[in-house]
This record gives structure tokens, C-alpha cells and sequence, in this order.
């Protein structure tokens, strides 16, 4: 990916990164999700810098988590990494959410 951005959310703990490619038809993402517990529903949306919102794509959290390093369960050690596009120019992308299907933010990431 030509750029890579993350956060961590205070409250949440959990940590994000977003890889960025410039496509003609927007932007291609590459989410590396770690520190969810689950099970959840989840997507990353992509928010720009006049406050549109466009979900990039979206992915479930089963009960023992994604990226959480102490975790008894071996596939929750791993991080989740889903891949997306977004209609908006990565000019116009402020910001990524990732957020659960209920509307709460986990974390943030500044673009």
C-alpha cells in the first residue's frame, strides 16, 4: 500500500491500521484490526472532509476476538485484515471509523 495510517482508542483499546492505494475508481483499503473482543458486528467506514459517509466494507467478530496477544484461543493471537474500496479520492478521506452494526465507535484513524 502507498500509505499507511493508525490509532489506538483510549477508552477501547482497540488498535487499527488503514493501508491506502489511489485507484481510478476511489481508494482500496487494507484494514489490520487488533484488541476487538466479539462476538460483533463491524464496519469501517470512510468519512470525508465535508462529512459524507461511505462503508467501506464490513466483516464479523466471533466470540474470542481478533488481535488480542494473552488470549487462550490460537486464532485470536491474530490480527483480522479485511480489504475495501472506497467511491471517495483519498484527498477527500478525513478520517476512518470503525464501528460495530449498533453504531458504536471503536476506534478512529486520521487520514
Amino acid at each position: 500500500m502507498e500509505e499507511k495510517i493508525a490509532a489506538t482508542d483510549a477508552v477501547t483499546e482497540v488498535s487499527a491500521a488503514v493501508g491506502m492505494e489511489k485507484k481510478g475508481w476511489g481508494t482500496h483499503t487494507v484494514l489490520e484490526l487488533k484488541n476487538v473482543k466479539g462476538p460483533l458486528k463491524c464496519s469501517l467506514i470512510a468519512v470525508s472532509k465535508d462529512g459524507e459517509e461511505e462503508t467501506v466494507t464490513s466483516w464479523a467478530v466471533p466470540a474470542w476476538g481478533y488481535g488480542i496477544p494473552d488470549s487462550t484461543h490460537k486464532a485470536a493471537k491474530n490480527p483480522l485484515y479485511v480489504h475495501g474500496g472506497a467511491a471517495m479520492n483519498r484527498s477527500e478521506i478525513d478520517r476512518f471509523e470503525v464501528r460495530t452494526f449498533d453504531g458504536q465507535r471503536l476506534v478512529e484513524v486520521e487520514a
